[in-house]
């Protein structure tokens, strides 16, 4: 907002014609690979023909899921042969499940995720000035430096652990004295038997299609939010902003100025309560999911260098810090969020408030007293994320750690 200028005239100034550009560029990575699977929010319409496409789509989808992860969890609990094996495949499950709850997260919540992305777009076609949209572009761009970051580790660990440790494990010898290579997903068939090939080939190259199926549903719905919060904290950030130049140019306009900037501060509030009330049970399981997962993989760490096996060690390696990069992210996002939200108080009390009429100090008041209260996300209402999170998560795994290698000694 120019110094002098009431919004009104502001807004007059500057209109935002790139705002659907500006919003897929938000966007995109998520709708890339949510909307292959069917659970991307604006996929499909609300005619008949669109709500069975999507109601067959998602099923097919959560059945190939259970395809993959069911005989797996059957296998280690009846098969396994030993505890050591079963520790190192369990990470996996714990990952294949946390894809399971997000994709039905993604279908449960459908309406209110639309609607935190409809609300993205009418404020970036909304935006009053180019210098708060650059603020917003700025947000979304570290957003997707986040996810591609994450997205590098995870695929640069999953796949080889899916794809090339099994042609290098030890091969499996049936009963005729043939030997094979063991699936990706080591799994019971109960209905059938999977070792005749071609059958075993073709279930070889399906169990990793459906792997990655479930990765880009983890990383589909981590993009989603990463992209959703930096957005939320961009609208604290411009409200901020606002509060900062309140006086600059006297009080003239102050009422107006002062009513726009609760306006978008009200609205900063409403989109975080929105995005907490569609993912905090996410956040819940990504949590604690994510420390058994980490406590897992470093066990297969230490197996792997044990066994003097350098691949493997590389591969859990890389695995262990992609989901450390994940919780730490997610951790640093919502410890930023709950910083922007408090900023504007602190804004509000460093300008020169002492020159405001006294019958508008009251209105700098409210504003202090509601920041007090910081907006933050929260693991299902349980605990808030934040980097004091992250530090739990990393004492958890390593205490779990601990417990499993007494177990396995």
């Amino acid at each position: 907002m120019i110094a002098g200028m009431s919004p009104a005239d502001d807004r007059a100034v500057f209109r935002n014609f790139n705002y659907r550009l500006d919003t897929e560029y938000v966007e995109r990575v998520a709708k890339i690979l949510l909307t292959p699977i069917g659970v991307w929010p604006l996929y499909g319409g609300d005619s008949t023909m669109d709500k069975i496409k999507y109601f067959s789509q998602t099923s097919v989808t959560f059945c190939l899921m259970c395809f993959l992860l069911v005989p797996h969890v059957i296998y280690t609990f009846f098969d396994a042969e030993d505890l050591t094996r079963y520790m190192k495949v369990i990470a996996a499950q714990v990952f294949s499940l946390l894809g399971i709850i997000k994709f039905w997260t993604m279908i449960i919540n459908k309406n209110d995720i639309k609607s935190c992305l409809q609300e993205m777009e009418i404020q970036y076609r909304d935006v009053e000035s180019e210098e708060d949209r650059l603020v917003m572009l700025k947000n979304a761009r570290l957003g997707r430096q986040f996810t591609i970051i994450y997205l590098g580790l995870l695929y640069g660990g999953a796949l080889p652990y899916h794809i090339i440790m099994p042609l290098v494990a030890d091969k499996i010898v049936k009963e005729d004295n043939t030997t094979h290579l063991p699936l990706p997903y080591l799994s019971d068939y109960v209905f059938f038997v999977v070792e005749d090939s071609p059958f075993y080939e073709i279930l070889f190259v399906v169990q990793i299609i459906f792997s990655t199926m479930i990765l880009s549903t983890n990383c589909g719905v981590y993009s989603l939010i990463s992209s959703c919060v930096m957005h939320a904290c961009c609208l604290f950030e411009i409200a901020r902003r606002h509060m900062e130049t309140l006086l600059i140019g006297g009080t003239d306009h102050f009422h107006e100025r002062f009513g726009w900037i609760v306006t978008h501060h009200m609205r900063a509030l409403r989109y975080v309560e929105m995005i907490e009330n569609s993912f905090n049970f996410v956040f819940l399981s990504e949590m604690v999911g994510c420390t058994v997962i980490i406590c897992f993989l470093e066990y297969g760490v230490l197996k792997e260098w044990e066994d003097n096996q350098l691949f493997g060690v590389i591969i859990y390696f890389i695995l262990a810090t992609s989901i450390f990069v994940n919780v730490f992210t997610l951790s640093t996002i919502g410890d930023r969020l709950k910083e922007e939200s408090v900023k504007i108080g602190e804004a509000s009390y460093s300008i020169d408030w002492y020159t405001v009429p006294t019958k508008n100090v009251n209105s700098l008041i409210m504003v202090m007293v509601r920041t007090n209260r910081p907006s933050t996300l929260t693991g299902a209402k349980m605990f808030d994320i934040s980097l004091q999170s992250f530090c739990e998560v990393c004492k958890t795994s390593m205490a779990y750690l601990n417990f499993i290698r007494m177990l396995t000694t």
